[in-house]
């Protein structure tokens, strides 16, 4: 949160909490030596402060565009959201290597990159991937990013904080920079 952003803030009252639930707040955060306060606005923080997941949620083109990519190719898009840490550090790390500080920002990398969406669908399709979980295509979106980036070193660093050693990444990766008339990356 900015220092602007805390200096404009708004209060919420929390109606028809079951005691349950209260006191299992209340137990974390006591955990933790937070108050109740602190724990739940951290938790709201956390959770809305993510803008890429924000994003793929509340946007109606992603929605739009994972229906016509599963119609295309014969995709099953899952009906629940797929999220776990592993997505939410994913989400993290992408915003700030690729500096998507804002619904905004995410929403230029999705609109500027959905003439490739098809290819991206088309290289999973191709490994057997027909279950994809609900916001792909912006998935596919922000892979095309990292693609596009003029930076090879960041490119790898990526690579290296979120793919590990995925055969396949440097392929796909190249596919789409020759589809951009970009040159290759070398693998490292």
């Amino acid at each position: 949160m900015t220092d602007a952003e805390k200096a404009e803030t708004v209060s919420y009252t929390l109606r028809n909490l079951s005691s349950s639930l209260d006191k299992t707040i209340a137990a974390v955060a006591n955990t933790l030596g937070k108050s109740k306060n602190a724990l739940i606005l951290e938790t709201l923080e956390r959770e809305f402060y993510n803008y890429i997941s924000t994003y793929a949620r509340s946007n109606l083109l992603v929605s739009a565009m994972d229906a016509e990519l599963a119609k295309k190719f014969g995709i099953e898009i899952l009906s629940e959201w797929y999220e776990s840490e592993h997505t939410i550090q994913y989400d993290r790390y992408l915003s700030t290597k690729l500096k998507l500080d804002s619904i905004d920002k995410v929403d230029a990398v999705f609109k500027g990159n959905l003439p490739l969406l098809e290819l991206r669908a088309q290289q999973l399709v191709n490994k057997g991937y027909m279950r994809l979980p609900r916001g792909i295509s912006l998935t596919f979106a922000l892979f095309i990013e990292i693609a596009k980036q003029k930076d090879e070193a960041l490119i790898h660093e990526i690579r290296k904080g979120l793919f590990g050693i995925t055969k396949d990444f440097y392929e796909s990766l190249n596919e789409i920079r020759a589809a951009l008339s970009l040159p290759a990356i070398k693998p490292q």
